[in-house]
């Protein structure tokens, strides 16, 4: 479900409750919620259609019909699987493995259950050990899965830190499942950093509405690229509900951040903006620097560029500045060295695009490969940004309109933006 690129909602007024500690916040790719669905369907159920309306944002679910598969196929699980799966989330059966006490042959009886009966598109095993002495359990049981075909997705749920060895045993691990008041202190070992965020899942229940963007923001500071937070608690079952309204949809903006479509994080960033108390003057400064790859060579005077700012969840500035030279005064467009490694756009016109008025960019040997200093320029815009709003995220891309190609992004959050006694202006660096 992605988010449109424009004024800030109510919803995401939310954004001023969050405090963070992390002065800067490295995004991973965009995140996926995975939900323990264990809530029956009663087919066509309403619930399991929460979860189909909210694709492909949540993209994996675990079915659960009696902490494992049960002793006979279920008629409302047969008619709503192959439903939910349709819509393109993925449908994993539960199996617990009692910290690898359960013999392989029974946890196999349960995954040839599951496919057998629901063609599931994958297993997720409970109760997972992190003995690393278990490791060849999973191993053993992931190949197992593996061979139905398919998807055949893994996750493992030891639910904590789990140590290096368990990385190739499944495809994802659960390795936080706990209330929001233990998620705040809690951290990774490390390790995690060296793989994908695909390969990580967090679980955080008993989350306040208004704590639940901090936890998203979160998981995805410490490498998560799978989530879940819930309101619910753990008596009797912090998996059996779905959150209500604003609750859900505003968790599913925060999994879907605009920011994410671009994976390249800038360094020694600074954004300004002001005068957002006031129509149509708002001042806007943005600069950084950035390694961009070097093939295919930038080219803005052809490309044109395009800036985006505002609070993580829901852009208040995105300016398409386009292509072409600038043709003097008033007009808009680019200007270039002969070498082609200083570009410089210049909008003269009464109504920039955005209020953008200028952009400069240059290649910078000295900062290593790819390396790239810019800054961002605006006088004329309006941007609705409510008083204290923390994170704010900026993003240039600097080379056409789509940031999953030559960009630069920076997620700011408390203490990193100070916003001035009359909430007219937030600075970030």
């Amino acid at each position: 479900m992605p988010i449109p690129l424009a004024r800030l909602s109510t919803t995401v007024l939310l954004l001023g409750a969050i405090f963070l500690s992390a002065a800067r916040l490295a995004h991973a790719a965009p995140q996926s919620i995975a939900i323990p669905a264990y809530f029956y369907p009663v087919y066509p159920d309403p619930t399991w259609q929460q979860m189909e309306d909210a694709t492909p944002t949540v993209a994996m679910a675990i079915m659960n019909p009696a902490s494992g598969p049960g002793t006979a196929a279920d008629a409302n699980y047969v008619s709503q699987v192959p439903h939910t799966r349709a819509a393109g989330v993925a449908v994993l059966g539960y199996v617990d493995t009692a910290y690898a006490s359960r013999t392989i042959a029974a946890v196999e009886a349960d995954i040839d259950s599951y496919y057998a009966w629901y063609g599931v598109d994958g297993i997720f095993f409970d109760q997972a050990s992190n003995d690393c002495g278990d490791a060849p359990y999973y191993t053993s049981l992931d190949a197992y899965v593996k061979a139905k075909g398919g998807l055949a997705r893994t996750v493992i749920n030891p639910g904590t830190v789990t140590p290096q060895c368990f990385i190739t045993t499944a495809d994802t691990i659960v390795n936080f499942e706990g209330s929001y008041a233990l998620y705040q202190a809690w951290a990774p070992l490390g390790w995690e950093s060296g793989y994908s965020p695909d390969h990580f899942w967090h679980l955080v229940y008993a989350t306040a509405e208004t704590d639940m963007p901090s936890a998203v923001l979160l998981s995805r500071a410490r490498g998560a690229g799978w989530v879940y937070v819930t309101p619910d608690t753990l008596v009797p079952d912090p998996w059996d509900s779905l959150p209500t309204q604003p609750y859900w949809s505003t968790e599913l903006a925060y999994a879907t951040l605009f920011a994410d479509a671009c994976s390249t994080p800038s360094a020694k960033s600074r954004l300004k903006l002001s005068h957002v108390a006031a129509p149509a003057d708002d001042r806007l400064a943005f600069s950084g620097r950035a390694n961009l790859p070097s093939d295919p060579p930038l080219d803005p005077v052809t490309n044109g560029a395009r800036v985006l700012a505002g609070p993580v969840a829901d852009a208040v500035v995105d300016a398409i500045l386009p292509g072409g030279a600038y043709p003097g005064s008033p007009g808009r467009g680019w200007e270039t060295n002969t070498a082609h490694t200083h570009w410089r756009y210049r909008d003269t016109t009464a109504a920039p695009i955005g209020g953008i008025t200028g952009v400069q960019i240059r290649r910078r040997p000295s900062l290593g490969l790819g390396g790239v200093a810019f800054s961002v320029s605006g006088k004329h815009g309006s941007y609705t940004l409510a008083p204290g709003t923390s994170p704010v995220a900026a993003l240039l891309v600097l080379d056409g309109q789509d940031p999953a190609a030559a960009c630069a992004r920076t997620t700011f959050a408390i203490p990193a933006c100070k916003w001035n006694a009359s909430g007219s202006a937030v600075r970030c660096r």
